[in-house]
């Protein structure tokens, strides 16, 4: 498992110059479903590919403006997927995205296909997959799936012009559970994680 920052010592999430995300995906939790998720994307190594933090604002690259589009681009490939704040900074992407399942003949079809991937394949009355539970990976319109088409769309498109680049193979992720976190992490992305950049535990020293 990688880590990009240390874990807190009591597992919460702070706001003053990080942001710390546990990087494990609930396993109990279908990432189909309707929910507001706040996404953490680092690049390989922690490299600054993406621009640099010039008082306070964020200066774009031209392979930070690629990475820039193709999330303005999410809601254009998955009907289910809406965009929140989001920012690109040096080596990292924190975006908010809202899964919205609004059609129903398309949440029967995810429904179908949760039921199908918790049916055990093994003959001996578990569940199968890697974990024995859902594997988001299987349905179209998860979390993952979401993340894997914009890592792998950046990765093509930035390796047009830069031989080189990568990303993590993990994304962090948190489920946003009431407005007043909403709130929080709105104002995190926008606002402090630029100011805080020469702190944060993503750049600086």
């Amino acid at each position: 498992m990688n880590h990009y920052a240390p874990q807190p010592e009591n597992n919460k999430p702070k706001y003053k110059g990080k942001y710390r995300i546990d990087s494990t995906r609930l396993p109990a939790w279908s990432y189909t479903s309707n929910a507001r998720y706040f996404v953490t994307i680092c690049t390989k190594g922690k490299k600054c590919f993406f621009g640099d933090v010039v008082e306070g604002e964020m200066q774009l690259l031209p392979i930070g403006e690629i990475a820039q589009k193709l999330w303005y681009e999410i809601p254009n490939h998955f009907y289910n997927c809406q965009i929140d704040s989001f920012c690109v900074m040096p080596n990292h992407i924190h975006g908010i995205l809202i899964i919205n399942q609004t059609q129903e003949g398309d949440v029967n079809q995810i429904q179908e296909e949760d039921a199908m991937n918790r049916v055990s394949t093994r003959g001996d009355g578990q569940r199968g997959g890697v974990t024995g539970l859902f594997n988001p990976m299987l349905s179209k319109n998860s979390l993952s799936k979401i993340i894997r088409w914009y890592k792998g769309r950046c990765t093509f498109e930035i390796n047009q012009i830069y031989e080189g680049f990568g990303w993590q193979e993990r994304f962090h992720d948190n489920i946003i559970r009431n407005e007043f976190a909403l709130d929080k992490i709105r104002q995190y992305i926008i606002i402090n994680n630029p100011i805080n950049w020469e702190r944060d535990a993503y750049g600086g020293a």
